[in-house]
């Protein structure tokens, strides 16, 4: 016998909207047939940068190769010799959130992209991980999307009603 529950309401709650500004994102791609070399990389890239990295994630990039990110806290001076084919985004901005049961339910992320497509605000990335849920925006653009999604999904500072106007 198998067991099938959805959760669903018709206002998300999260527990608050972040949004963190001045950041840098680097990235890497990397063939499979040398996926090794994205360790290394990323050794030598930590003893140089000791506590600037925010994020990492890593996508697809073709079918042969994967494109490694690394969102940092501020702009590394020194990355000339650490790799090449590096591309750097800089600045950027993320607002972040984290909501009930995340984790086991479908539609969070959708919703957080329609709310920022609806107000125009576009997006670099997007990384889910469990309960939490963070988009990645070009400069200037995390107070429209902290904006929309405030307007879209219930937070403890602005809780929503969906039956009163």
């Amino acid at each position: 016998m198998e067991t099938f529950a959805v959760y669903w309401e018709p206002i998300i709650k999260t527990y608050g909207i972040c949004e963190r500004t001045g950041l840098c994102l680097v990235t890497l791609d990397l063939p499979f047939d040398r996926i090794g070399d994205g360790g290394d990389w990323l050794t030598r890239f930590a003893s140089r940068f000791d506590g600037a990295l925010v994020l990492i994630f890593s996508r697809p990039a073709t079918p042969a190769g994967l494109r490694l990110h690394l969102l940092l806290d501020r702009h590394p001076s020194a990355l000339e010799g650490v790799c090449s084919g590096l591309r750097v985004d800089n600045p950027v901005e993320m607002v972040y959130f984290q909501g009930p049961h995340y984790g086991d339910r479908y539609g969070i992320a959708g919703a957080a992209v329609s709310a920022l497509a609806k107000h125009g605000v576009p997006l670099l990335a997007v990384v889910c991980t469990g309960a939490s849920v963070y988009l990645i925006t070009p400069k200037g653009m995390a107070g429209a999307a902290r904006t929309a999604l405030g307007n879209a999904f219930s937070t403890p500072e602005a809780p929503k009603n969906p039956i009163s106007p």
